[in-house]
């Protein structure tokens, strides 16, 4: 490894290198030659859909209380920064919140997956899984309905969170039966159907078009498929019926629900209400069927991360499977960061910290790590977003796994899209 001459101008600082974000920066060595500046794939395509994200990433982060930082040295208290444009300003960021909806049919058989994402009031998502996905198990890959019937609910939701890189944090079973009951005081659930719903005999159960639902309509709806029909076209008309029943929820309030809205699925459910929630179907394709014939899907990594990224926009991953990022502005442009940090979980970061470095002027973005078993994650992470230096810090406490600095080469990259706002009332301060 190429040790490089310590920084002798502000531009070449890294701001923060120390983990614990107090005094002055510990010297850092370049990682082998530095990177190609050149824009990776992830910048052509990947970057458009991540700032469609912005608008609805930014209320994300939740408050998450005030921390104040003791000096690693000489035990003093740290002044805190509250300012979120101030240097050295941070903020705890929560993970999304996910919770998965299992709905299995009259015989206790996994019928479809769907993921419900709250990143603040009235804003979240809300993605369709089919039961056919293919996800990975310790004897092979396996479809999430063979996986369900055979091993339970809690196998299920590891092997799709394996395959998403994600773990939802609750998971309720919803039985053919329960649906009336549960959509009851909504009802009837006005919905605009993408096309009509076909029985297994060929009669048209329901039209296409705006149709309203009773209450002991919705499980037919839900289920029925025309006997030649793939489960991606139901998967679209499933995405209708969340569409109708949150709308329903968000004009009755209270009225419209029977179940406890303080947590779980209810809180879900009232928080989701409005118009401000996106609507996705995992991106898969059909491949090879089970060996009874049934329908099985498989996606693309990539695809899917980006997928997900639309509706989960800070995912939290199974300990150990995401480096954890601290991602700092070390221009006094960039919001702290916000933008990055989209980009950087969507490539497959859990980002911890948000906020600013201590001291503006960086030109070179920098991806800090403190152990070399991440040394490989920092050079994914640098390609994703196509700018910086991977430098190592020799600091050994490092609450997270890489300090992310951006600099103006990022800020030149991305442009005006990257200066999204983060307030106050959005960010928990965390003292620096």
């Amino acid at each position: 490894m190429t040790t490089a001459s310590p920084p002798t101008s502000s531009t070449d600082e890294v701001p923060d290198a120390r983990p614990d974000g107090v005094g002055p920066s510990p010297s850092v060595a370049p990682s082998g030659s530095p990177p190609t500046r050149r824009r990776s794939r992830w910048w052509r395509l990947g970057y458009p859909a991540a700032f469609v994200v912005l608008a609805l990433a930014i209320p994300a982060l939740v408050f998450a209380g005030l921390r104040v930082i003791l000096d690693s040295s000489d035990g003093q208290l740290v002044r805190r920064v509250t300012d979120p444009s101030a240097p050295g300003y941070e903020a705890v960021l929560e993970p999304t919140a996910t919770n998965l909806v299992v709905s299995v049919d009259e015989a206790g058989k996994l019928d479809s997956v769907t993921i419900l994402a709250l990143t603040s009031d009235g804003v979240g998502g809300v993605m369709t899984v089919p039961a056919g996905t293919v996800a990975p198990l310790a004897t092979g890959d396996l479809s999430l309905r063979w996986i369900y019937d055979n091993l339970g609910l809690q196998a299920m939701r590891d092997s799709l969170g394996a395959t998403l890189d994600l773990t939802f944090g609750d998971a309720q079973v919803v039985r053919s039966a329960d649906w009336s009951s549960l959509v009851g005081p909504a009802a009837p659930i006005t919905v605009n159907s993408p096309d009509p719903v076909v029985g297994p005999n060929g009669a048209v159960l329901f039209p296409k078009g705006s149709i309203d639902l009773t209450a002991a309509q919705v499980w037919p709806y839900l289920s029925g498929r025309g006997e030649r029909e793939s489960d991606l076209n139901r998967m679209v008309r499933l995405q209708a019926f969340w569409k109708g029943w949150l709308a329903a929820i968000g004009s009755k309030g209270a009225p419209a629900l029977n179940i406890p809205t303080d947590a779980g699925l209810g809180r879900f459910l009232a928080t989701l209400g409005s118009d401000q929630v996106r609507f996705e179907t995992l991106p898969v394709s059909l491949t090879t069927p089970d060996a009874k014939g049934n329908e099985q899907f498989r996606g693309d990594a990539t695809a899917m991360a980006q997928a997900v990224a639309g509706v989960i926009p800070f995912p939290e991953g199974a300990p150990g499977a995401r480096p954890r990022l601290r991602v700092l502005d070390g221009t006094g442009k960039l919001d702290n960061g916000v933008s990055a940090a989209i980009a950087l979980a969507a490539a497959g970061a859990q980002i911890d910290v948000v906020g600013n470095a201590r001291s503006f002027g960086q030109a070179t973005t920098q991806f800090v790590y403190y152990d070399d078993a991440y040394q490989a994650a920092a050079q994914q992470l640098r390609d994703a977003l196509g700018v910086g230096e991977i430098v190592k810090s020799d600091q050994t406490n490092s609450a997270t796994d890489l300090t992310v600095v951006l600099g103006d080469d990022y800020l030149q990259a991305a442009g005006t899209s990257a200066t999204g706002a983060a307030t106050p009332s959005t960010v928990g301060e965390q003292g620096g």
